[in-house]
């Protein structure tokens, strides 16, 4: 492999990573949580860890999330203790008093732009209600909720959304693409 497309590879990678990552929880993620053989990922929840039974969720890894960990597992895997392969996230966000808002939007709308995808509102919040609401067609609502690391009443309250497949499907029409 070339050279600058070795550095492409590397950026590009790094790129998919940090924009699918979850904050606190991506930020801690480590290599040795990821269970190649059994496809499952034990993710671990600094903001929930002080509650029993809570700290650590176990959670599949999504086949649209396999090649993309495969990939930085190759490029970072030997460098980096850490999935996402960026301490200074770390750093500004994991201070001596816990974890804080570090404003980690903006450098994902930076991280965005230069993938040449627009931003849009609420970006995490957003990210997890869409991913929540694909897993829901397709899986009970207590198991989702155990992958994602939230309750069904949260679930219900804030992430799960009505979508243009919806209405589809209800009227018997295949999907409009805009």
């Amino acid at each position: 492999m070339s050279e600058s497309k070795a550095t492409n590879t590397r950026e590009n990678q790094q790129w998919r990573i940090d924009a699918s990552r979850s904050l606190t929880e991506g930020l801690s993620l480590r290599w040795e949580d990821i269970d190649w053989e059994m496809n499952r990922m034990s993710i671990p929840e600094p903001k929930v860890e002080h509650h029993e039974g809570r700290g650590i969720r176990s959670c599949p890894i999504f086949p649209e999330l396999r090649p993309i960990l495969d990939d930085a597992f190759e490029i970072f895997g030997e460098k980096s203790e850490y999935v996402v392969a960026a301490p200074q996230y770390r750093a500004a966000a994991n201070t001596a008093m816990g974890w804080k808002n570090a404003n980690l939007r903006t450098e994902l709308l930076r991280l965005l732009r230069r993938a040449g995808v627009s931003g849009w509102p609420r970006l995490f919040h957003s990210m997890r209600a869409s991913r929540q609401t694909e897993l829901q067609r397709e899986f009970p609502l207590h198991v989702v909720c155990s992958w994602l690391g939230n309750s069904p009443r949260i679930a219900q309250q804030s992430y799960l959304l009505v979508t243009e497949d919806d209405f589809a499907k209800a009227a018997g029409v295949a999907k409009v693409v805009a």
